[in-house]
Formats: C-alpha cells, structure tokens, sequence
C-alpha cells in the first residue's frame, strides 16, 4: 500500500535501525531480515542514526560523497553539525536531487528548465475553461490549486510510473463505495491534468520531471552520464528523509543499476521505520522514471 500523505511528528525517540548490508552495529529496533533481503547489495537505510555520514567521513577521507538533501533546512543542519564535530567538509558535496538531475541532463545536451508553479496554475486554469477538455469530476475540486495540489500528490507517491499508476489504481478501486469512486475520479484527474499540461508546453511540468528523465538517461547511457558528471563521487546519500518522493527513490534506482558506487538513505525517526518498510517495493518497478505519457 502506498500512502498518499506522510507527517513526521519529530519523535523524541531515539530509535537506530539499519537495514541493508552495511557492518553490524547496535540497534534498538531488530532489523528485519526479509526486508534486507529484498534491497540492493550496495543499499544501506539508516533511521534516527544521525551520526552515520559524520562516521563515513572519518572513515573514507578520500572518498567524496554526493548528500542529497531536498530540504535546504536539512543541508544547513548536516553543514552545521559538521562544524560542530569539526568534521571536515572536503569529503562532501551538497545539492539536491533536482541539481543533480540538471547536472545529468547538461552532460547530454538537454533541456533542463522547467516551469514553475504560478505557470502551472495559470495553464491549469486554461485546461480546466476549454471546451474539449475535462478534469473535473464530482469528486475533483474546480479550482486550480487544489487540482495541482492533486497532481503534486500523484506525482509524489507514483512519479506517473505505469506499474505504481496500476498499484494505486486498483487500491482506489478495492475500496468501499463511494470512496472508490471518489478515489478513482481523483487519481484520474492527477494523471490527466498533468497529460493536459505536457500537451501545452515543451518545458519539463515540474523539477520532480527533470529528476525523472535523468534517472531514465543514467539507465539509456547504462551509467556513463553519472560518471561524466559526478567522476569523483564514490558514495551517494539521501538525508533529511520523513517521506520518500518516487522520483527521488527511482533517482537512487537508476544508479544502483548502473553504478558502482554505495548508497544511503537516511531516515529521520518519526516516520522512518514505517518508510524504510516501504522502499523494497518502491523499488521493485522496472525502467525507473518511466512514465506513462508518449515521450
């Protein structure tokens, strides 16, 4: 099952899980050996374990590791734990996955811009007034920004992946009536709004599209772009992690298939052993960053 909303409510706790195959250390929560089992070899999720990144850097001072935080507040706080601990900072490189997904895409030549939200609105506003096109349904609001809001949410919890696409589908479709319908009505209108948006504008609909088509480039090129662009990256890390976008699970995807290089997940603790649970079957599509639009 795939939650479409995730809060985190900072657990006190201070709860420590690993799960993958890094070298044994004490946990307070028993790792679960199926789930380990059903992860790449060179995938390591970490929860509440805040210290790992400081502990690899002392470890590996000659390895550069790519941290990705998609929250500028969570790169400032590794940056500053970092001073604090008096960690050198010459083994890490800051960014975002939206960075990277540019970075990737330069090193092919393609376009990297995207439009941003009050172009989404104006162009959904557009869709939602013509007369050969319709998005609205009984269960689907009429106004723009509650259908984005619609269109973010599917996009985050599918990444328009025709496999994750038909999971939640026939999730909406098992429920009792209404909500079905209503459930089905919604996830059509995410779909189809951002179907409508592609339709209008040779521009990526959002910076989660850029992520996408990089993931499907690193796997097209069998790694060979995320060697020319990241050439001295030897471990990749996700922080700051209290939900899991799909583009950016397919991201991580893209390079455990092509890439020889470790790579971390870092959960925080309130919502992480839920997550951490949920990553082998985010992961277990095919052609990571598929869409289900005509290319």
């Amino acid at each position: 099952m795939i939650s479409l909303t995730i809060r985190d409510e900072d657990s006190v706790s201070n709860e420590v899980v690993h799960i993958g195959h890094p070298p044994a250390t004490t946990c307070d929560t028993p790792t679960s050996q199926t789930v380990q089992e059903q992860l790449p070899k060179n995938l390591t999720l970490n929860v509440g374990h805040g210290e790992a990144l400081l502990e690899r850097a002392d470890r590996s001072s000659h390895q550069m590791e790519l941290v990705l935080a998609p929250v500028e507040l969570h790169r400032r706080n590794v940056q500053r734990r970092l001073r604090e601990t008096r960690t050198t900072k010459n083994c890490f490189q800051f960014t975002d996955p939206t960075e990277v997904g540019k970075r990737l895409l330069d090193v092919m030549e393609l376009p990297t811009t995207a439009i941003d939200r009050i172009d989404r609105l104006s162009m959904i506003r557009s869709v939602l007034s013509s007369d050969d096109v319709s998005i609205t349904a009984p269960a689907v609001p009429s106004d723009p920004r509650s259908v984005e809001q619609i269109r973010t949410e599917v996009e985050n919890v599918t990444g328009f992946h025709p496999e994750r696409l038909e999971i939640v589908q026939d999730a909406a479709s098992g429920l009792k009536a209404p909500m079905n319908v209503d459930a089905t009505e919604i996830l059509s209108a995410g779909t189809d709004i951002e179907r409508a948006l592609r339709q209008r504008t040779a521009k990526s609909i959002s910076k989660v599209e850029v992520v996408r088509r990089a993931s499907r480039k690193i796997l097209a090129t069998d790694g060979k772009i995320w060697k020319e662009a990241f050439p001295e990256v030897g471990c990749v890390s996700l922080v700051g992690v209290s939900s899991v976008p799909a583009a950016h699970i397919d991201l991580l995807h893209a390079v455990l298939t092509s890439v020889a290089v470790p790579v971390h997940i870092h959960f925080r603790c309130g919502t992480g052993s839920f997550l951490s649970q949920r990553v082998p079957q985010m992961l277990d599509v095919a052609e990571p960053g598929t869409v289900v639009f005509e290319a």
